[in-house]
């Protein structure tokens, strides 16, 4: 199984203090799959984790993300066009270019489901893990 891969999944995961925490550290030690996420994922991820927890905090969840077997790491150039056409269609919604860059690649790959504990990718009509 294949399940895309969040900047808030990952955020849930490496802040002990952070909502949905426990859960994310379960659902990422049960999970037998492949994680999926594109380098604008991994961008924001570190991004996030340098502001809010330093560089020592960022650099170590992604030397484990960019370590782990089962994480794929990809680029998703090709979907600029879908995406902006995504976020362009939804005003009204909030979330981010890089959540539309997520969701073109998730429809490219034929990938329905995302760790991802924000509502952004439910919205969209993909299932969202932990639940």
């Amino acid at each position: 199984m294949r399940a895309f891969a969040d900047t808030s999944f990952f955020y849930a995961l490496a802040v002990e203090g952070a909502p949905r925490h426990q859960e994310a550290v379960e659902s990422y030690k049960a999970f037998e799959g492949e994680f999926w996420l594109s380098s604008h994922v991994l961008a924001e991820t570190m991004s996030l984790l340098t502001n809010r927890r330093g560089k020592p905090g960022a650099l170590s969840m992604g030397r484990q993300i960019l370590a782990a077997r089962q994480t794929r790491v990809i680029h998703a150039d090709d979907d600029v066009a879908q995406a902006w056409d995504l976020f362009a269609a939804h005003p009204d919604w909030d979330f981010d270019l890089v959540d539309a860059l997520s969701f073109a690649l998730m429809r490219r790959e034929g990938i329905d489901t995302a760790f991802a504990p924000d509502r952004h990718f439910a919205q969209m009509g993909f299932a969202v893990l932990p639940a």
